[in-house]
């Protein structure tokens, strides 16, 4: 909600010094100091033994009044258009997010310091009969000084490696954003980790879906190169090296046939880059990819009503309205590679081609980059997921956020006979939940871990339905994933389990 102090946080010239927490201290008030007669605001009067607020004659001035008015009027426009989520709503949300860059970029303060602990995790539940033992690398929005950074901890939840970078360091002079920004409102979002101690990293807004680059660190954190595009959300590498990235751009116009999308809107692009972070070619338009497909039908979701979704009892997040589709009306989350080792076992596909989960049509996509088009697509019982999977047995694995009635679930999925062979949504009594991101994985012994995004807590269950890992950390994960000890040889053969 748009307030008093943040009309304040916006004014320059109504700003205070910092205080010691390294923030803004706001101005208590929007007038100006004392000018020996007359004060702006609040005259506190005396009558008949009764003190009453009136305003001076002079903030009640027409000039005043009719500024005043064209403020509330234009919170009043900007209220209408983000509560009902009109076309222009992500505008405006970009809008308030770029205001309060700019303002906060004039007195910035320094990069966070790239040492230290971040948030901590500790193995709470732990069967080493049953787990598959490894390294867990895994990011979380952070606090103010640790939220670009990745952590990688052993099965005791002990952190034996970490890279952390400011954005600052990355890109000093950031050329694909509107103004500078500070540190403090990125995070790390998306991960790869190469066997050699490198990390390809996702940056976000904090605070924000706002894509904000791609860069590549080596084991000591320095930057070996960067990609200043608003990829966001996820970073695949396919066994060639060939990295897919999503990226979003603000679109005005949109090709025939996509006239039933609201413009203005944000849209995705797959970027295919090389593994030295340059485009191999143009990028691919997922929303024009369903075009001239028997998939194109699809799009009709955009005028879905708004979907509304009770969190279970006890959760501490509040109830929901979501209604994804006016303005950003396909917000893809996750982009994966079937590769050759597995493409037998998925007759549909080919290799090579993308696996893509598109939030806000509710949908699973395979796209052929070759053609640039849609090959295959479903829209199942799961709403609002995220993070979906080739599985090397022919099925499908993502998070379900919303689609359940009572929490969130990890869902396994027959592409061929759309059955659901696997689930787990944790125990009646205490299901799990998160409304935003969430991430699984198979592990090679055919336990799943999940990621449990807005509960902080990152878990292993069996084919049976029994947690055998839990850790939990002190803030929203936004990725994790976990790494064999053969997967990450930089470690020098250090044990998982020590």
């Amino acid at each position: 909600m748009f307030c008093l102090n943040d009309l304040a946080k916006l004014c320059p010239s109504h700003r205070q010094s910092d205080v010691h927490h390294g923030g803004p201290a706001l101005a208590s008030s929007l007038a100006p100091p004392y000018d020996g007669g007359t004060k702006l605001g609040y005259n506190l009067l005396a009558n008949d033994n009764r003190r009453r607020l009136v305003l001076s004659r002079k903030f009640l001035s027409p000039a005043c009044l009719s500024v005043l008015g064209l403020v509330w009027l234009s919170y009043l426009a900007g209220a209408v258009v983000m509560f009902f989520q009109l076309p222009t709503s992500g505008f405006v949300a970009r809008a308030l997010i770029g205001a309060s860059a700019w303002h906060e970029g004039g007195r910035a303060p320094p990069p966070p310091p790239v040492t230290g602990a971040g948030p901590v995790a500790r193995a709470s539940i732990d069967r080493p009969a049953e787990t598959y033992d490894g390294f867990t690398l895994y990011a979380c929005l952070g606090s103010k000084q640790t939220s670009t950074q990745a952590m990688l901890i052993d099965m005791r939840g002990e952190v034996v490696h970490r890279w952390a970078v400011p954005f600052s360091r990355v890109w000093p002079s950031p050329t694909h954003l509107n103004t500078r920004v500070p540190d403090l409102l990125f995070c790390f979002y998306a991960c790869h980790l190469y066997p050699n101690g490198d990390l390809l990293v996702v940056f976000h807004g904090r605070h924000s879906p706002i894509g904000c680059g791609l860069a590549k660190l080596d084991k000591d954190s320095n930057v070996l190169w960067s990609y200043a595009g608003p990829t966001h959300h996820d970073v695949e590498v396919a066994d060639d090296g060939t990295i897919y990235a999503i990226e979003q751009k603000s679109v005005y116009d949109l090709p025939k046939g996509l006239e039933r999308i609201a413009t203005p809107c944000d849209v995705d692009d797959l970027v295919v880059l090389s593994p030295e972070g340059k485009p191999l070619r143009e990028p691919i338009s997922v929303l024009e990819a369903f075009l001239d497909t028997p998939y194109a039908d699809l799009l009709e979701s955009v005028q879905l009503p708004v979907r509304r979704h009770t969190p279970p009892f006890g959760a501490s997040i509040p109830k929901i309205e979501y209604q994804f589709m006016v303005g950003d009306p396909l917000h893809t989350n996750s982009v994966r590679v079937l590769g050759r080792d597995v493409a037998a076992q998925f007759p549909l596909f080919e290799a090579g081609q993308l696996l893509l989960s598109i939030r806000d049509l509710a949908v699973l996509a395979v796209i052929d980059p070759a053609s640039g088009k849609v090959v295959w697509a479903a829209r199942g019982p799961w709403y609002a997921q995220h993070d979906a999977h080739f599985l090397p047995n022919g099925h499908l694995l993502l998070f379900d956020n919303l689609g359940a009635a009572n929490g969130s679930r990890v869902l396994e999925y027959d592409p061929q006979t759309q059955a659901f062979p696997w689930s787990y949504a944790g125990p009646p009594a205490d299901p799990f939940y998160s409304s935003e991101r969430g991430m699984c994985q198979r592990l090679p012994n055919g336990n799943t871990l999940i990621v449990n995004s807005e509960g902080f807590e990152i878990f292993e269950v069996t084919r049976e339905k029994n947690v055998v890992w839990s850790t939990r950390v002190s803030d929203c994960i936004t990725t994790a994933r976990r790494y064999g000890s053969r997967e990450v040889p930089f470690l020098s053969d250090r044990p998982p389990r020590p």
